[in-house]
């Protein structure tokens, strides 16, 4: 008998429409129960910031302040100064400089959705960083979560719905970290020297370094200088060469005379969780005085990624090249090996890692082996000569092995018009000189930390001049050939064939000393003119073109014209 209600049939369609609705309903709490549960174990949450005090911005000047700390771009980059207890120095950090960070932010946040269009595939990619990355709160000191927190608290966060305010933050912590495994990691093009005794004029540590950080362009035109003096028993004042809103530190020198900079690497060992190495350093910093107490933390930290690190004791004159990966640790000494300088791109040339085959391919089919011969080349050539102006030169060397002619911008350069920050540094009388930018073409700066960080009455260095090609026409036809050549790139991509063509071949007259052009037009012409596709390819190889695998590519090509 049929089930009933009121004594009439009940259509049997619409109990199977019942059960389907409860299925779907039911289906759909769990996917929001599981989501939920997703989130709270993927999510980094601040610690508690008992006793902030926060203090109001104050202007006076060109100064802003928060308290006792304070923000200004007077002698051309961004200056922060702070001080006193973590929480307290990250939240006069982000008030300070809220707007600058928020810009870098927009910009970062553009270039995202510019190379990942899909929301569905930005949605996956920030649950996949959220999973691979949510034990990183383990390995971070609570000091520097305390201070990134402070900025988390002092910080208008208008990009809070992709990830909570402490949660980005903590990540734009490790963006190194999370970076450097891509294939191709805007972090590998670093280059990196140091000289003292009788390599240098008066036998000072001189320190040179290009962070080559093809990034955010903001992290250039926005660099900062940061001086922190943090409270507590034995913690060690020191400057940091970064931008708004790091507390961590990739180029730093501290008031003991330590510096410390790390370059990117890689290798066949890979690590797991660990400490964000822009943190290590940090740490490093605020209590090493010696080469020996760097190599102790270095070597003993838990990574999750291969690094090199130059270090380098004023006092001593001694430097070093700390080789990391996360499983091993090779040191190059200058004292050990009875050398004056230390030498660093982006490979380990210790014995260990000469058979790991990461290492290799990274040497030879990417820019680290021809920027480490060029500068050899010049280290050699200015010996007992090396002053902080010498060692500018030395960063903006554009040519190659030998003194060969390269087109401007090409990555075999040692200053390939990419570096975030280019920074020299007199290690053993505390000063340090940082380009204004854009990369090496500005002027330099000069800071003495007796003055900054302890008080005394010093004069300011000297300021080292711009880079000559700064205001030259070649310098400006270059640029205009990289839009050229951007725009036949998006040209080609989207089909429009021909005009892409007339775009590289514009590029090509613009810069003639440029191999991409060259490489495009190829390409372009190779299936109706190979007489012309040949002529094009053999120029591109011509111009010594910076990776193995594109010369590889094209010779394969010629070979088949």
């Amino acid at each position: 008998m049929s089930a009933t209600i009121l004594g009439k049939p009940r259509p049997r369609g619409g109990r199977l429409v019942r059960g389907i609705a409860l299925a779907l309903i039911g289906f759909v709490a769990v996917l929001l129960l599981t989501w939920a549960i997703l989130l709270r174990i993927t999510t980094i949450d601040p610690p508690r910031l008992d006793g902030l005090v926060e203090l109001p911005v104050e202007a006076r000047g060109v100064r802003a302040y928060v308290g006792p700390n304070w923000l200004s771009r007077e002698r051309g980059i961004w200056e922060y100064h702070l001080e006193g207890e973590p929480a307290q120095m990250g939240y006069a950090h982000t008030r300070l400089g809220s707007r600058i960070l928020d810009e870098t932010d927009d910009y970062m946040f553009a270039e995202f959705h510019k190379w990942v269009p899909s929301r569905l595939a930005r949605f996956f990619i920030s649950l996949g960083v959220r999973l691979k990355f949510r034990h990183l709160p383990d390995h971070i000191p609570l000091d520097r979560q305390r201070e990134i927190a402070g900025e988390a608290r002092g910080f208008i966060d208008r990009h809070a719905d992709f990830l909570p305010t402490y949660h980005r933050l903590i990540f734009y912590h490790s963006l190194h970290d999370i970076t450097q495994g891509v294939e191709h990691s805007p972090l590998l093009g670093c280059t990196a020297f140091a000289a003292s005794g009788g390599a240098t004029t008066n036998g000072h540590l001189i320190v040179g370094r290009n962070f080559d950080f093809e990034g955010p362009e903001p992290l250039d035109t926005e660099k900062a200088i940061l001086f922190f003096k943090p409270s507590g028993p034995g913690k060690i004042p020191f400057a940091s060469v970064a931008w708004t809103g790091m507390t961590g530190v990739v180029t730093g020198l501290n008031a003991e005379g330590i510096y410390v900079s790390i370059n990117a690497a890689r290798t066949d060992d890979k690590g797991g969780d660990g400490i964000p190495v822009e943190l290590l350093v940090r740490e490093i910093l605020e209590s090493a005085h010696s080469i020996d107490d760097v190599i102790a933390k270095v070597r003993d930290a838990r990574l999750m990624v291969p690094d090199l690190y130059m270090v380098g004791d004023g006092k001593t004159g001694e430097s070093a090249v700390i080789e990391r990966s996360p499983t091993r640790t090779e040191v190059r000494r200058t004292h050990t090996e009875r050398t004056d300088v230390s030498l660093l791109t982006n490979h380990a040339i210790t014995p260990p890692f000469q058979r790991d085959a990461e290492n290799d391919r990274l040497k030879r089919y990417l820019t680290s082996g021809a920027r480490l011969r060029r500068l050899a080349e010049l280290v050699h050539q200015y010996r007992g000569a090396i002053d902080p102006k010498r060692a500018v030169e030395i960063l903006r060397d554009k040519k190659g092995e030998g003194g060969e002619p390269l087109g401007l911008g090409n990555r075999n350069a040692i200053d390939a018009l990419i570096a975030t920050h280019s920074v020299v540094v007199d290690a053993t009388a505390l000063q340090i000189w940082v380009g204004v930018g854009p990369h090496c073409l500005g002027k330099y700066v000069g800071f003495d930390l007796r003055q900054e960080l302890l008080g005394e009455d010093r004069p300011r260095p000297p300021m080292i001049p711009e880079d000559p090609i700064a205001a030259s026409d070649e310098l400006r036809q270059h640029r205009e050939a990289v839009s050229e050549l951007a725009w036949a790139e998006r040209l080609r991509h989207e089909g429009h064939g021909v005009r892409a063509l007339e775009e590289a071949q514009r590029a090509e007259s613009l810069d003639e000393k440029m191999p991409e052009p060259h490489r495009l037009v190829g390409d372009l012409l190779r299936q109706s003119d190979h007489d012309r596709a040949r002529r094009e390819y053999e120029r591109y190889l011509e111009l010594r073109p910076p990776y193995l695998r594109d010369v590889e590519a094209v010779k394969g090509i010629l070979s088949s014209l």
